[in-house]
């Protein structure tokens, strides 16, 4: 029956809506009414991964970067490290919950937005709980899930994940799995990224332990919205556009919609009852749908022109799940690296050379850069020139981004590099060693020679080269052995010998030598102006460590840098390590400023009034006085002559046996000088009044070296706050002893006070074979004896009251 346009305007138009939403049901696509829910999907996932950091952040603490501080890094660095089995459990078991909750968080979101109205795709199986995905996606979906619950069991079994979150990942990820397909899979799938938030940043506080939870959350939404776009594109979904898309307009033209636009001879080969299950292309109807709509309207005249208007628009109402996979993989992406990029400038490494030269800064720039590269990866398959090769662009995009997960897992395993070099305070750093490693003192930092102080045993002695005395073997020098936190000491191997240089190339390398009075290797370098680094090679492997000293002259030296460098050094650099060990979060590094050796203390002064009254009031009428030439010593003899002539005793210049020893040195000379005394002492009586020394040598390199002696102390050894400074110093420097200069300058720090009234304390050798340490204490046995403590294989105990100190 001829009709009017109008009439034939009017009829069209809801058929053509009706034909519109039965194509795209059945391409899988909710067509116009997806456009309407982009803003709602978007809008959530944008405020989850902006409110989470700000609730965690409420909820946390400090930043575990902000509170780590340069001795406990160095304790971490230099403690037992994870194994390469523990290392890949976590790496598998993070990037396998962020595999199987991504993709199903991601299916199941696109399963709510299809409804009812879904279809499966083509190339798709059938999953556990009756629901369609694509066959790729599935496996992949169940290979992460059995990757989570084997890496969740064993690591469960080694005691590293409890019970409760063990049975966790694996219900949640076999569940995920099993549901994928329905639209019940976003439930466990969005529960995984929590699970995965929670491990990535469980080795942080506060606000770096936002940035881990934001950073998982979104590589886990960016691998598994890319894996659901590479799988999409096998099932028939175009990404964008489709490459024969039509010029705007073509099918909207005010002829398409005239009544002469749709007069014409019918499409043939191409009518719409065509043959059954036949559907032109990826986004059309089957042609029964197709029969079934001209059914309902026989009297519009159905023309190719139609048709075609048709097609073009499904073809737009399919490109709007495409879109959304793209806006949310460009937007996870970018607050993937925004999170990344803030969780290295808040948790380190602090410089540029640790951020490309150390394992840690390594991961940590990967973390960043391979989320770059997925978001790069979309881009490229969403121009024209891509979409060809979309599906293998997401492909590589997927491999990337969970690479970018592991190499965010990895992190936590990883030691993180020490504090960045600051001119004028100590640097306290790690260096490898072969298969150990050892901490490095570089002190005061400024222009000139700097000390640089190696932990570990078997250096040789100053001057030593041929020979096989004191650390060499067969005139080949030996290598430092690093002295493990509760490890054992098992003395030095052949053949590498331990040096350090500030320019490899063209300075000559300086060796490490051990120093009379201290453990340790010990070299001095002049360091240039500004930044630089120094090269140190120690057991076969060479090593950078970043310096800085600043833009000051060389000359004059400051007063420390010349005590460094002298023979007191040692014991300014245990005051420095008492600096560091004693410095709290958020403390300022001490400035390297003056040494004790460079003034005598008055609680030292009191100490020595006291001793020197005490052995006078005992009979002794005969001292001898040992120092040196540091103004401290030349204050301290002077102190002890004259308190001892005026209490009527004699001072005397040479050992007798009459005479009471005090030694008022340094490190260095005080253990020549009770070597050599010990020694004598073997021959024919020597200073039977006793030996006394002075309250800054109670060190174990130096108090063993004679049978017995005497220390004036201002505080007790067996204390429990002197143990755990023994403790503190040993894990931030293995093989650091002790010491009365380094336990004062970290008591400063830690609020701990000292006696007023100084005690005598008898500090003597007490051989017990076959010592075995307590559970958790550190040191050696079979004689070995604790580096650690204040007289290995001896006790320090008081033998007298506290004495008046005037």
């Amino acid at each position: 029956m001829p009709t009017s346009n109008d009439t034939r305007h009017r009829v069209s138009r809801p058929r053509r809506a009706a034909v519109r939403r039965g194509r795209a049901a059945a391409a899988g696509v909710p067509g116009p009414v997806i456009g309407r829910v982009i803003g709602p999907v978007i809008r959530p996932v944008v405020g989850a991964v902006v409110v989470l950091p700000l609730a965690l952040v409420a909820s946390g603490g400090t930043a575990l970067a902000d509170a780590a501080t340069p001795a406990a890094r160095a304790a971490a660095a230099l403690g037992e490290q994870a194994g390469p089995a523990a290392v890949l459990l976590r790496v598998a078991l993070l990037a396998g919950t962020a595999v199987a909750g991504g993709i199903t968080l991601v299916h199941g979101m696109l399963g709510l937005l299809d409804g009812d109205g879904r279809r499966a795709p083509r190339d798709s199986s059938r999953g556990l709980f009756g629901g369609d995905a694509p066959r790729g996606l599935l496996v992949t979906a169940w290979v992460a899930a059995g990757v989570v619950a084997a890496a969740a069991e064993i690591t469960h079994l080694t005691g590293s994940v409890s019970v409760l979150g063990t049975v966790a990942h694996v219900v949640l990820g076999l569940l995920a799995a099993a549901l994928l397909g329905t639209r019940w899979s976003a439930g466990p799938g969005a529960l995984l990224l929590v699970l995965l938030a929670a491990q990535l940043g469980s080795a942080h506080t506060g606000l770096a332990f936002a940035l881990d939870a934001t950073y998982a959350v979104a590589a886990g939404v960016l691998v598994g919205v890319t894996a659901a776009a590479a799988e999409s594109r096998r099932a028939g979904l175009a990404p964008g556009p489709g490459a024969g898309e039509p010029p705007a307009g073509s099918s909207r033209s005010g002829s398409s919609r005239s009544g002469s636009s749709r007069s014409g001879p019918s499409r043939s080969g191409s009518s719409v009852s065509g043959p059954a299950g036949r559907c032109p292309g990826p986004g059309l109807p089957a042609a029964g749908a197709r029969s079934r709509a001209a059914a309902e309207a026989p009297t519009v005249p159905f023309t190719a022109e139609t048709l075609a208007g048709v097609d073009d628009e499904v073809a737009r109402d399919a490109r709007p799940r495409s879109g959304v996979l793209a806006r949310v993989a460009i937007t996870a992406g970018f607050v993937a690296v925004v999170a990344g990029t803030a969780q290295v400038v808040v948790s380190g490494p602090d410089t540029a050379h640790d951020l490309t030269g150390s394992g840690y800064g390594l991961a940590g720039l990967a973390a960043v850069v391979l989320p770059v590269l997925v978001v790069a990866g979309w881009a490229v398959a969403l121009l024209p020139a891509g979409r060809l090769r979309a599906r293998e662009l997401y492909r590589i995009a997927w491999g990337a981004g969970v690479a970018g997960i592991a190499a965010a897992a990895l992190l936590a395993t990883l030691p993180l590099p020490g504090p960045g070099p600051e001119p004028g305070r100590p640097l306290l750093r790690t260096v490898d060693a072969g298969a150990g490693r050892l901490a490095v003192l570089v002190a005061p930092m400024r222009p000139g020679p700097n000390l640089v102080r190696l932990s570990g045993t078997g250096y040789p002695p100053p001057g030593t080269t041929s020979g096989t005395a004191n650390g060499t073997a067969n005139g080949t020098a030996v290598q430092p052995v690093a002295l493990a936190t509760g490890g054992h000491d098992h003395g030095p191997r052949l053949p590498t010998a331990a040096s350090v240089s500030t320019d490899p190339t063209s300075a000559p390398a300086v060796p490490f030598t051990a120093r009379d009075g201290a453990a340790g290797g010990w070299a001095v370098v002049d360091l240039p102006a500004g930044a630089s680094t120094l090269t140190v090679s120690a057991g076969g492997v060479t090593s950078t460590v970043p310096v800085d000293t600043g833009s000051a002259t060389a000359t004059p030296a400051p007063p420390a840098q010349a005590a460094l460098i002298g023979p007191d050094g040692p014991e300014c650099a245990a005051a420095l390590l008492g600096d560091l060990v004693g410095q709290r979060p958020g403390d300022v590094t001490p400035e390297a400023g003056t040494c004790p050796s460079d003034a005598l203390s008055d609680a030292d002064a009191g100490a020595l009034r006291a001793t020197v009254r005490t052995l006078t009031d005992h009979g002794v009428r005969s001292v001898r006085v040992m120092g040196d030439g540091s103004p401290r010593s030349r204050a301290a003899a002077e102190l002890v002559r004259t308190r001892a002539a005026e209490a009527g005793a004699r001072l005397v210049e040479r050992p007798d046996a009459d005479s009471a020893l005090i030694v008022v040195s340094g490190w260095t000379p005080a253990a020549a000088t009770l070597r050599e005394a010990s020694a004598r002492a073997l021959e024919t009586p020597t200073h039977l009044g006793g030996t006394y020394l002075a309250p800054w040598l109670l060190t174990g390199q130096v108090v063993t070296r004679t049978s017995s002696s005497v220390v004036p102390l201002a505080f007790n050894p067996q204390d429990q706050r002197a143990k755990r400074y023994a403790g503190e110093v040993g894990a931030a420097f293995p093989g650091e002893a002790p010491s009365t200069s380094g336990y004062v300058r970290w008591a400063a720090h830690s609020g701990v006070p000292l006696d007023d009234r100084p005690t005598l304390f008898g500090a003597a050798p007490v051989d017990v074979p076959m010592t075995v340490n307590a559970p958790g204490d550190a040191g050696g046995h079979h004689g070995g004896g604790n580096p650690a403590a204040w007289f290995p294989n001896g006790t320090v105990v008081p033998v007298s009251a506290p004495l008046d100190p005037s």
